[in-house]
């Protein structure tokens, strides 16, 4: 049995981090990147063309809108897409401070395939999905 296709897009402002996540996600059985963005306020302007994504695979620290701020938008906006923060940073206060502005996941970017995999099963609501690293 096989799942519909998730659509995903990728917000990072380091463009290579950006096609390799793109790259990666290509791999994976039904999951296509819609689009590429390098900050929050670019990912907003695709929404708001009505380009909308299942999931959003989104970094913490961007210049112009970062992460947070544009959860924060998402979550008033467009409540229906799911957001998973990727970043560096692994302090519980902050993927705590995540969850309680909505996101619905949080990936270390040193996180392997399989776990990138996960988190946007889990995101997207396949509960076999269990992902090794914080989903919340």
């Amino acid at each position: 049995m096989s799942t519909p296709t998730i659509r995903l897009a990728v917000v990072d402002d380091h463009i290579l981090f950006r096609k390799g996540l793109r790259a990666l996600i290509s791999g994976f059985p039904d999951m296509e990147v819609l689009f590429e963005a390098g900050d929050g306020q670019e990912l907003l302007e695709h929404l708001d063309q009505g380009i909308r994504p299942d999931v959003v695979l989104m970094d913490l620290q961007m210049p112009t809108l970062d992460g947070l701020q544009t959860v924060r938008l998402m979550r008033a906006q467009y409540p229906q897409i799911r957001v998973v923060i990727i970043s560096m940073h692994d302090e519980p206060e902050l993927i705590d401070s995540l969850h309680t502005e909505g996101a619905h996941g949080y990936l270390l970017k040193n996180a392997n395939p399989e776990e990138v995999r996960g988190a946007i099963l889990a995101a997207a609501g396949y509960a076999s999905a269990r992902p090794k690293l914080a989903v919340l």
